[in-house]
């Protein structure tokens, strides 16, 4: 190979290793809960090997916390502990669960424990940014397993295309992700990111069989402390 297309090689493969890159971050959302309008905030920090992911949304009806300690192992997560504690309207919801080798302590109800884990368990919010890190890596595989509580699922993704979205930021091109799911299932779950933004979730819509939505979008983002636009 030529020097200089092996130089430009080696550039190509450096700028697709620096997009699938973990970077501390803190976004802002407008959020509905079927119809019901909340602010959201998702924030990443850490560094090296010690990550925690962080979740939030409140309004007058209801409070919800979530969060996952994680480490990071050549591109993949490996969660550590996760929390979820959702309070106010309707019945409250407290989740709590460690991650071991093999297995998956719940603490909040120990008869939930998961034993014998498959390798590569992911938690209810690390497999969204795992999601992220493989659709930057050009992944054609987008496949995980997810602890819920109660079980371990199996989320099965693809990339549906691109699409350019108009954001309080400005208009910004996004990589479309759409859950696949079995059968005549009615339920959706599509996912936008951005790749000019380190690949941040710029939207989430999920609608339930009954008819119910759920809907975050993206209003504010900082990455590195620093605060981003649409021409950044």
């Amino acid at each position: 190979m030529p020097l200089r297309l092996f130089s430009l090689f080696l550039f190509f493969l450096s700028s697709q290793l620096l997009a699938a890159e973990l970077k501390p971050f803190s976004a802002t959302y407008s959020a509905s809960f079927n119809g019901i309008g909340v602010t959201a905030e998702r924030r990443l920090s850490g560094g090296n090997s010690s990550w925690r992911l962080d979740f939030s949304a409140d309004s007058l009806f209801a409070n919800i916390e979530e969060y996952s300690r994680f480490g990071s192992e050549q591109g993949h997560l490996v969660p550590q502990h996760y929390e979820y504690h959702k309070t106010g309207l309707g019945r409250d919801r407290h989740t709590v669960l460690n991650f071991e080798p093999g297995r998956v302590v719940n603490v909040s109800n120990a008869k939930r424990t998961l034993e014998n884990a498959p390798k590569g368990v992911l938690d209810k919010i690390s497999y969204q940014l795992q999601l992220a890190l493989d659709v930057a890596a050009g992944k054609k595989t987008l496949e995980y397993l997810v602890a819920d509580g109660r079980k371990i699922r199996d989320y099965k993704f693809a990339v549906a295309g691109k699409e350019t979205l108009q954001t309080p930021l400005g208009s910004i091109e996004t990589i479309k992700v759409q859950r696949l799911r079995d059968g005549d299932s009615e339920r959706e779950t599509v996912i936008w990111f951005a790749p000019q933004w380190n690949y941040a979730l710029v939207k989430l819509m999920q609608q339930e069989e009954d008819g119910k939505t759920y809907q975050i979008s993206l209003t504010k983002l900082s990455i590195d402390e620093k605060s981003i636009k649409a021409s950044q």
